[in-house]
């Protein structure tokens, strides 16, 4: 398959005769193919790079099918007749090659002439879907910060007030594959808060609360009325869990993009709650 697809490459290219490959060949056939001009089928979901003594890179996983297998063939240019190898070979960096993927099929989804870079040994392929995971890999979420009122133990019956210091904003990273960049996105949609007591609370990242002003002025949408002492809880204590949850998405400057699923950061706290006393004089 790989030596037909070649062959019927270099028809589209006006090099050689043999049988027109169907498909996205025909898009170059009568036209001129300079460096980086070619054919593009989508982008797969991993790349394999063969070289004449083997795998020259790789990137991602794949089980739909959308696997890539690229090969830089020798282009002999100047001569009367340009000449595709047919074997592939081992890139040199500053040489011109015909670089060419086929799909899980044998179809040929990528051809163009390259001139081979050693920092981007898959010749810009799923450049924008590389960089979105160098993104990714470089985002860094802040870990929440829970505040509770009263400060200190809290008392059964009196509702607590929870909240988060630090910005609700979100965090971005970009990355870059060539002149492709691509940015990952995570913005906090919501704050779970465990109890510790068996009860869970969903909010946003609550009100800060005031000492300076009247309880009777302030709300939130984010409080907890403790029932029971943590006396009889390990330790003494309830271990309160607050977890944040972002929503992630990836933008590129080629316009590819889309929704990343969700994130979260978590941090434990302990928190006494003791039984109010009452006073007979």
């Amino acid at each position: 398959m790989i030596r037909r697809s070649l062959a019927s490459l270099a028809v589209c290219l006006g090099v050689v005769g043999a049988n027109l490959h169907p498909g996205p060949l025909t898009a170059l056939q009568g036209g001129s193919l300079g460096p980086g001009a070619g054919i593009v089928g989508g982008s797969p979901e991993a790349v394999v790079v063969v070289g004449g003594s083997g795998v020259v890179a790789s990137w991602g996983t794949s089980t739909g099918g959308r696997i890539w297998t690229c090969r830089y063939h020798e282009w002999l240019d100047g001569a009367p007749i340009p000449v595709v190898g047919d074997a592939p070979a081992d890139p040199r960096g500053g040489r011109l090659y015909l670089f060419t993927c086929t799909d899980a099929g044998g179809e040929v989804v990528d051809a163009r002439l390259v001139v081979f870079d050693p920092g981007d040994p898959l010749a810009g392929v799923a450049a924008a879907e590389r960089a979105r995971e160098e993104a990714r890999r470089r985002l860094v979420l802040p870990a929440p910060r829970p505040a509770l009122n009263p400060p200190g133990p809290q008392l059964v019956g009196l509702p607590t007030w929870l909240w988060l210091e630090g910005p609700w904003a979100p965090a971005s990273a970009t990355a870059a594959i060539g002149a492709v960049a691509s940015t990952v996105t995570a913005r906090p949609v919501r704050a779970t808060w465990d109890m510790g007591d068996g009860t869970v609370v969903e909010c946003g990242p609550g009100v800060p609360f005031d000492p300076a002003l009247d309880l009777g002025v302030q709300s939130s949408d984010c409080t907890h009325l403790f029932i029971r002492a943590s006396r009889g809880a390990p330790g003494g204590v309830y271990t309160v869990r607050v977890t944040v949850t972002h929503a992630v998405e990836w933008a590129a400057s080629t316009g590819a993009g889309g929704p990343l699923g969700t994130l979260t950061t978590e941090l434990a706290l302990p928190v006494v709650v003791q039984q109010a006393q009452a006073v007979i004089r």
